[in-house]
């Protein structure tokens, strides 16, 4: 859940970038990719949903929706590492990074992209601990229960092999297997790889087989 100081930073930051006499309006298709450090911008998502992508393997690290700021955690660095790609049909302004500094600066505008990169960094440790757990099930149920953590309208719309596959470096044929054991066990129900019933009670019961 994103704190009330975070949306209202973003939306301060974000309506003083669309305001920027050197910002301009770009619509992207969905699947289009997104190269924000290679034209050194920043930008504010106004419509739609990204992913972040790590250049180096290509996996998939977040998924970020409107109202968003992006390029924030490459905006001073001199490396790229991730690049972005539409989940949907996106709009958004774009900033150049030196007009981007002048602006945070003659605005103090530095606080509120504090508490956005904060939570960036939120959403990679959690990213993080669903990604290093020391078994293939542990993995697995860390991301179930993610998805379960979801709001019922977007859970419905996620497939949990497409959703656990484009983030880690495991096999389809390992991610089936877990989910029939777990099916088998009870403890989740599928249809149509959409996550209906996550039964974190029994969790510890399997953990200890």
């Amino acid at each position: 859940m994103i704190s009330s100081n975070v949306r209202e930073s973003v939306s301060l930051v974000g309506g003083h970038i669309e305001s920027s006499e050197h910002s301009f309006y770009s619509q992207r298709k969905k699947n289009q990719r997104i190269e924000l450090k290679t034209y050194n911008s920043i930008c504010f998502l106004k419509n739609g949903s990204v992913s972040v992508y790590r250049l180096a393997d290509n996996i998939l690290t977040l998924s970020i929706s409107a109202p968003a700021i992006l390029g924030l955690p490459q905006m001073r660095s001199e490396t790229k590492q991730h690049y972005l790609r539409c989940d949907t049909d996106c709009e958004m302004w774009v900033l150049d990074t030196p007009n981007a500094i002048d602006l945070f600066n003659k605005n103090n505008l530095w606080i509120h992209a504090f508490d956005i990169l904060t939570r960036h960094l939120e959403l990679y440790f959690q990213r993080e601990n669903m990604h290093s757990q020391p078994t293939i099930r542990g993995v697995v149920l860390e991301h179930l229960r993610y998805i379960w953590s979801m709001p019922e309208s977007k859970r419905l719309t996620t497939s949990v092999y497409t959703f656990i596959l484009a983030r880690n470096q495991i096999s389809r044929s390992a991610v089936h297997k877990e989910m029939k054991e777990l099916s088998d066990c009870e403890i989740i129900r599928l249809e149509r790889g959409k996550l209906l019933w996550f039964n974190e009670e029994s969790i510890s019961t399997l953990l200890m087989k």
